[in-house]
């Protein structure tokens, strides 16, 4: 299989290098503003949800993208 380069990353390590907002995550990434808040939540409170792998590539994807413009 094919390596295309995408390097996984946590939305909450995206939006740490990007500086995006919950809502602009949301709109670049196509997922709903209640699952990127679920996946920044706090790891202690009852709403944190763990991404899946392919959240992580997905956001992986994205900063790769805006990293070459």
């Amino acid at each position: 299989m094919a390596q295309i380069g995408i390097t996984p990353i946590h939305p909450k390590d995206f939006k740490k290098i990007h500086d995006f907002s919950t809502y602009q995550m949301s709109r670049l990434s196509g997922y709903s503003v209640e699952a990127v808040k679920n996946w920044l939540a706090d790891e202690s409170s009852s709403r944190f949800v763990e991404p899946k792998p392919y959240v992580l590539n997905h956001f992986g994807a994205i900063h790769s993208c805006l990293a070459r413009s």
